[in-house]
């Protein structure tokens, strides 16, 4: 199974940044566009893992979850991943308690790591990834999306749910499973 854990986002927000994509959405429609009900703060990805490592990453991010507690966060910018004039990807950027969350996720990077092999760290940087290239090579439509979009993105929201997620891939994009939820205490 291909797996990651997921900070979940409030409808509110997907649909608020769904509206607010739709100018940039129209005009580069080769692109990827994450559908707003996939939109999700991916926390660590964990890739592909046997099955039977599922029960024991659920204990274990259960425990995680449980010593943690809602986050407020805002969206807060735009950014894009890849060569700057053809990006694969772009994405927005999330501010607030964007220090707990990176400690939140460092732990849940040490308690996975004993259950399975992790790709190597890289920093975390909290954003939501709303649309990718149709291929490897990048889009340089999205630095322009990018560019556009730089100064009208508003919407706060707190997180309080997390999820360890299943991705299946297929040619239309992937496909999210929920395995286990957890609701932040306080």
């Amino acid at each position: 199974m291909r797996l990651f854990l997921a900070g979940e986002i409030p409808d509110v927000v997907k649909q608020t940044l769904h509206g607010q994509l739709e100018p940039v959405r129209a005009s580069t429609p080769q692109a990827r566009w994450t559908p707003a009900g996939s939109l999700h703060l991916t926390l660590v990805f964990l890739g592909s893992v046997p099955d039977a490592s599922a029960p024991a990453l659920e204990e274990a991010f259960g425990a995680v979850c449980g010593r943690s507690h809602p986050l407020s966060l805002r969206l807060s910018g735009v950014e894009t991943f890849g060569p700057s004039r053809s990006p694969r990807v772009l994405a927005i950027t999330l501010g607030g308690d964007v220090e707990a969350l990176q400690g939140m996720v460092a732990d849940a990077r040490r308690v996975a790591s004993a259950v399975v092999p992790l790709e190597p760290e890289r920093p975390f940087r909290p954003h939501l990834t709303v649309a990718r290239a149709p291929s490897v090579q990048g889009d340089p439509l999205l630095g322009r999306c990018r560019t556009a979009l730089g100064h009208v993105l508003d919407g706060e929201f707190v997180l309080r749910d997390v999820a360890l997620m299943r991705s299946d891939t297929r040619p239309t994009g992937a496909v999210h499973a929920t395995l286990a939820r957890w609701t932040l205490p306080g």
